[in-house]
């Protein structure tokens, strides 16, 4: 509120409310393209640097994939577009050059860091790494895709880092006078299944009371709706001074009833309704003419000419008080920084909050490709009713099925060089530094993203083939949480006019890297497989197309007939008993590299008829343009291949029956 050079950005109302309200803890469940990264996350990091000079902080993500790829490469540039920051003189990677103040702590090693000018510096931290926040003493955590992550883990070592350095000297900006100090922002989606996670689960807080403290009588609830009301008010009157500076108009104070004669009077000039008819047509607004003439007809007075040239910034002298207390009262200055020291704060965030992005059309064609539940969960942020008893009802994707892999092996492979700079006694001074390239990484698309892929170990693969879409599932069996597993790595597909070849080619473009050490692959494939024509240009077999294409592209594909597939019920009963732990092999999923697949598993549904119990197959045969038709990629197919990799995993890779070798050219 300080009259100061300012610099216009947009952030959404909901993104504002949370800036605003500045609390010391905030958890935020937001629908996808709410804006988490770009209008929550990038602000609360930069607020966080210049709040506490040479402070350690904690960045918070699944993997180092995560951050490298996805969270830290969005929040830089949010952080750079929002506050005209550049890299290299506001803030940079690893060892920060020599004329930035060191931090308070020293990093053990800088290869995760990154700083900023005044000193502060945050660590990049996995959870998929045991121990990755030892030694770490933390004045904030600011973490991302938080529904993926181990509550157990957060509490138990994370949060132990959560201790608050020491200012030196007393520096009150590391106490609990200020609200960023010992603060917390965990910021994800929601869960599709009524299990959630546990960042949903952390709502019920709201009703909790502080411990201590002055505001031990007020729920975190309460609290929040202060300071909720608070942020309004600054949005308000912000938009209105920055509108009344770029309109030139002075805000005026006038009664209510006043206000009221005035805009009911510039409604009727702006419409030519009743003595305003004499004038002329300037359409639906009002100009220095309109009001010149108005005056010269006396239409209206000198007075009233100054009030209609600005009748969009008048205000009652209680909000007059109300701003000027924004602006200038110590004492309510202070209930606020008090209430934000000890708030607690649960946001729901939707996708239509960013709709003045996004555009109508947007949210229209989610509606039309997404499943009803999905649309319902994942853009309106609606919270799960009823359980869903569908095809994989064991399946818990939070917090047991879903893995993020402990490493990329890409990321030490891809830095660049940088060059840091600054002014000191008139004189530039450069310095060179290493940095990971987002961009290249954000590029990348093959398995040295991917730490899951042991690459001395065969690849598994099952397809399913359709006209309209065709998938590839990948897995690998080792050992992961102390049982034999079956690591389903990633998921493909290709729609509507790309084939079958398409898809082999994507498949070995993504896991080429890896044929240096392995190239044994291992197909199952059933009694579907031996169709030809609608999912491939040719006469051969779909079995045919994969065998030759793989084997062209140099790997050794072993061939596994499954023979007709397995009954619907039999396949229900083995798949969710390895699912709840009880029989071989587990099942383990990537959840980076099986994004639709994971949709297509929790919301396949069960249907019973004639034929028995089934998995629900009433929408696969639908085009995309279908009424009520989702997109391809969530419905059933996609399940299908990866029943089939369970199932010949489980019975199968021992057997060499039905051996089927690649044909000749």
């Amino acid at each position: 509120m300080k009259n100061k050079a300012r610099r216009d950005v947009y952030m959404n109302a909901m993104q504002q409310r949370i800036y605003y309200s500045n609390a010391r803890d905030v958890r935020l469940l937001a629908s996808r393209r709410f804006g988490k990264t770009d209008g929550s996350i990038g602000p609360r990091i930069y607020r966080v640097s210049m709040s506490m000079d040479r402070a350690t902080n904690i960045w918070l993500g699944n993997s180092r994939k995560q951050l490298y790829t996805r969270t830290v490469p969005g929040t830089v540039a949010a952080i750079e577009r929002f506050f005209g920051l550049q890299e290299g003189r506001h803030f940079g990677w690893g060892k920060p050059p020599k004329w930035v103040p060191d931090p308070i702590i020293k990093p053990k090693t800088w290869d995760n860091v990154v700083w900023f000018a005044n000193g502060a510096i945050w660590q990049l931290v996995s959870t998929a790494v045991t121990g990755s926040a030892n030694s770490i003493t933390a004045n904030a955590i600011v973490a991302d895709e938080c529904k993926f992550m181990s509550k157990a883990k957060i509490d138990g070592e994370i949060m132990a880092a959560l201790s608050g350095i020491v200012h030196p000297f007393g520096d009150p900006s590391f106490s609990e006078s200020n609200p960023l100090f010992k603060s917390t922002f965990f910021a994800s989606d929601a869960s599709l299944t009524v299990k959630g996670n546990w960042l949903e689960k952390e709502e019920e807080k709201l009703d909790a009371h502080p411990e201590n403290g002055p505001f031990q009588k007020m729920s975190y609830r309460e609290i929040q709706e202060e300071l909720t009301a608070y942020a309004e008010k600054v949005m308000f009157y912000n938009e209105l001074l920055r509108n009344a500076k770029r309109d030139k108009c002075q805000i005026q104070v006038l009664r209510e009833e006043q206000i009221a004669a005035i805009k009911a009077k510039a409604e009727a000039m702006m419409n030519h309704d009743g003595p305003f008819r004499v004038l002329p047509n300037y359409g639906h607004r009002i100009n220095k003419a309109m009001l010149d003439q108005s005056v010269n007809y006396k239409l209206i007075t000198p007075d009233e000419a100054e009030l209609l040239s600005c009748y969009q910034y008048l205000i009652t002298p209680e909000q007059d008080f109300e701003l000027q207390m924004l602006c200038s009262s110590k004492a309510y200055q202070k209930r606020i920084r008090d209430l934000q020291c000890n708030a607690f704060t649960f946001w729901r965030g939707t996708t239509l909050d960013n709709i003045d992005l996004l555009g109508d059309a947007y949210i229209a064609k989610m509606k039309r490709d997404l499943p009803p539940i999905v649309f319902a969960i994942s853009i309106l942020n609606l919270k799960q009713a009823k359980c869903n008893d569908g095809f994989y009802s064991n399946l818990d994707i939070e917090n047991i099925h879903g893995y993020i892999p402990d490493d990329c092996p890409a990321i030490d492979n891809n830095f660049t060089k940088r060059t840091a700079s600054t002014i000191h006694g008139g004189q530039q001074i450069d310095m060179e530094y290493e940095t990971p390239d987002f961009g290249e990484l954000q590029k990348l698309k093959d398995c040295t993203l991917d730490g899951d892929v042991v690459d001395s170990l065969p690849l598994y693969i099952s397809m399913d083939y359709n006209a309209n879409i065709n998938w590839i599932v990948t897995g690998q069996l080792y050992r992961r949480d102390n049982q034999e597993c079956l690591n389903v790595l990633s998921s493909m597909f290709v729609k509507n006019e790309r084939k079958l070849r398409e898809l082999c080619a994507d498949w070995h473009h993504y896991y080429k890297p890896k044929m240096g050490k392995n190239r044994d692959v291992v197909y199952f494939y059933d009694a579907t497989a031996k169709f030809k024509g609608y999912a491939i240009e040719g006469m051969e077999d779909f079995k045919d197309v994969v065998i030759n294409e793989l084997t062209r592209y140099g790997w050794n594909v072993r061939p596994v007939d499954m023979r007709a597939p397995m009954d619907h019920e039999q396949k229900y009963k083995d798949i969710n008993e390895a699912l709840a732990g009880l029989s071989y092999p587990a099942i383990r999923i990537n959840r980076d590299n099986n994004e639709a697949l994971i949709v297509a598993l929790q919301t396949a549904e069960v249907s019973v008829g004639y034929k028995g119990f089934r998995k629900s197959k009433s929408g696969e045969k639908l085009s995309e343009d279908a009424d009520d038709a989702v997109r391809l990629e969530y419905r059933t197919d996609g399940t299908d291949a990866f029943d089939s990799l369970f199932i010949g995993c489980k019975y199968f890779l021992n057997s060499m029956s039905g051996l089927c070798l690649p044909l000749g050219d």
